[in-house]
């Protein structure tokens, strides 16, 4: 087996196949920063970035993009808005990595313009009712990328790969042996706690993704109190829950992503109802108590609490 590494999406990307030539790989980094660019609302020239300053007009764009995010609209719907493209008011007022709070009055005006039912979109347009709104497409873009790298190693012929983005796994094919691809399931540590990798639980796929969600990874301490990056649209605030993390086992990885975050938004009780309403899904969510619950298709494979040295 060979991995290659990308570093795209501010984090450490890996391709693991038989075989991957320079060709190949080539045309996974191309398709990645494409989608890097057309997704991210930082870039001063991309579309989604035309589309947060129009000031409410619509705006023409690549027809994928319009797709997309009339997809992720429909992920805000079935979350029943926790999970909402339209946090980008509140997300710009935090800096996870200078460990900046916003002051709360802030935060209460920028929730005034969080709405995902006011995006209207067209075929190859984009149009924000609330003009001060702003697209933030961070929480499902990679779930869709991981897929698409799949489909980009498909046309090159690779027929057995594992896609990590940066804990986004996407698996095809299985191993050339016929063996299923092995995916662990990491400790809920942040990853300065854990310089190696440590996983509780190894879940075994043919084809499908694992995406973990969790509250440990983007995370700073101020006056005592620690703020992690899953941040609740109705308030504004890191979200009070009992669920430090969600992984989703499902056929594609943007299941994965759309609906992690929106597990641990919902809580163990509330987050184990709506998973069991999904049988297209498979769920294991760590509480924080250290329990971990898991639906009947993987509860099996998986311990039933944490343990130090696991």
């Amino acid at each position: 087996m060979e991995t290659r590494e990308f570093f795209l999406f501010d984090t450490v990307n890996t391709v693991t196949a038989p075989v991957l030539t320079d060709k190949t790989m080539a045309a996974v980094t191309k398709a990645s920063k494409r989608y890097e660019k057309l997704f991210s609302r930082f870039d001063e020239e991309g579309e989604l970035y035309r589309v947060n300053h129009a000031k409410g007009r619509a705006v023409d764009v690549d027809p994928e993009l319009a797709s997309f995010i009339g997809t992720a609209l429909d992920y805000c719907a079935a979350s029943g808005g926790l999970f909402d493209i339209t946090m980008g008011a509140v997300t710009r007022l935090w800096d996870f990595k200078r460990g900046r709070v916003p002051d709360e009055s802030d935060v209460r005006k920028a929730l005034c313009h969080v709405d995902w039912r006011g995006v209207r979109v067209g075929q190859a347009s984009v149009q924000l009712d609330d003009p001060s709104a702003c697209l933030e497409l961070g929480g499902i873009a990679k779930g869709y990328i991981a897929d698409r790298v799949l489909d980009v190693l498909g046309a090159q012929g690779v027929e057995h790969a594992i896609v990590n983005l940066g804990g986004n796994v996407a698996v095809r094919g299985g191993r050339p042996d016929g063996s299923p691809w092995q995916v662990g399931l990491r400790q809920p540590l942040a990853s300065r706690d854990m310089p190696l990798m440590q996983s509780f639980a190894v879940v075994g796929m043919t084809s499908g993704s694992v995406v973990t969600s969790g509250i440990y990874e983007r995370a700073f301490e101020r006056g005592g109190r620690s703020y992690h990056h899953i941040l609740d649209p109705r308030t504004g605030f890191p979200a009070q829950t009992d669920v430090v993390s969600a992984t989703v086992i499902s056929d594609t990885s943007l299941d994965g992503d759309g609906y992690s975050t929106t597990l641990i938004l919902m809580g163990v009780d509330r987050a184990l109802s709506f998973s069991l309403e999904h049988p297209e899904l498979e769920v294991v969510l760590v509480d924080d108590r250290g329990q971990v619950l898991a639906t009947p298709g993987v509860g099996e494979q998986i311990p039933f609490r944490l343990t130090a040295g696991q």
